[in-house]
């Protein structure tokens, strides 16, 4: 699955669901590489990994707690 990002560091509506999918579903290399070059606001992060660690995907949300966090007021 390819993720369409129209700027390619911050995570958009339709990436964020596409993110939160393939977290549900486990697929981890999706993950890799739609976090990669991503950043996002902590309480979209903290959100998913919850989804992640109510799917029991202990990899992913390690991915995600590395993931870079983007000041709340960046655009």
């Amino acid at each position: 699955m390819e993720m369409n990002i129209s700027n390619q560091n911050k995570l958009g509506p339709a990436n964020f669901m596409q993110l939160e999918m393939s977290i549900e579903k486990g697929e981890a290399s999706s993950v890799k590489k739609m976090l990669s070059g991503l950043s996002m606001r902590e309480p979209e992060k903290n959100y998913l990994i919850d989804v992640a660690k109510m799917n029991n995907q202990l990899s992913i949300m390690a991915l995600l707690k590395n993931a870079p966090v983007r000041n709340f007021m960046e655009i």
